[in-house]
């Protein structure tokens, strides 16, 4: 969870989505690697060398290098026209909108575009059983789940730790103030 806006009854925890700045930075690597490999294997095609203007020096044999050099630079925009699209759609992105005195819990997340673009889910205060700290075995992450009665664990921070390293402190911190605020039990799962 990123930030949260609290008000007197109401809590709002805004989800990031895909616009992070490591997708920023992968689509950029990608894109950048794919359009280098494509000079490379344009360069193999034509038979000189770009980069130079003594055009007798011959860099890559165009079959089967130079093909092999294509295929790998057009694999390479599809990927990365994948995560600029992602980031432009702002998948993942959202709230979670906890309100104590209507007694509900609302989960608003984009998806794609299409009929289910924006998701909305809710549950009930009452049908919480416990929120539910993982304590990870790395040594600075954790998850918060909340485990309600419907619908079993509901995931309220990233589970993806190798992207959204959230402090374990923090989400602890978040994990009580939340428990306290919808007045839920917290268990700790270590």
């Amino acid at each position: 969870m990123r930030r949260y806006q609290e008000q007197e009854h109401t809590w709002i925890y805004t989800i990031p989505g895909a616009r992070k700045p490591i997708n920023f930075f992968w689509a950029s690597f990608t894109l950048l690697g794919s359009l280098g490999v494509l000079f490379i294997s344009a360069t193999s095609f034509f038979g000189r060398n770009f980069f130079s203007f003594n055009s007798s020096e011959f860099v890559v044999p165009f079959l089967p290098q130079g093909a092999t050099l294509t295929f790998y630079g057009i694999a390479g925009l599809f990927v990365s026209f994948h995560w600029w699209i992602l980031i432009f759609w702002n998948v993942g992105s959202g709230y979670n909108l906890y309100d104590n005195q209507i007694g509900m819990v609302w989960f608003f997340r984009y998806g794609f575009p299409g009929e289910n673009r924006c998701i909305l889910s809710h549950v009930r205060v009452e049908d919480i059983l416990a929120l539910q700290f993982y304590a990870n075995p790395e040594p600075r992450t954790g998850v918060l789940y909340m485990y309600t009665r419907e619908q079993g664990a509901i995931p309220l921070t990233p589970v993806d730790v190798y992207y959204d390293r959230t402090p374990r402190a923090s989400v602890f911190e978040t994990a009580s103030d939340l428990a306290a605020f919808l007045d839920v039990p917290l268990e700790i799962i270590v």
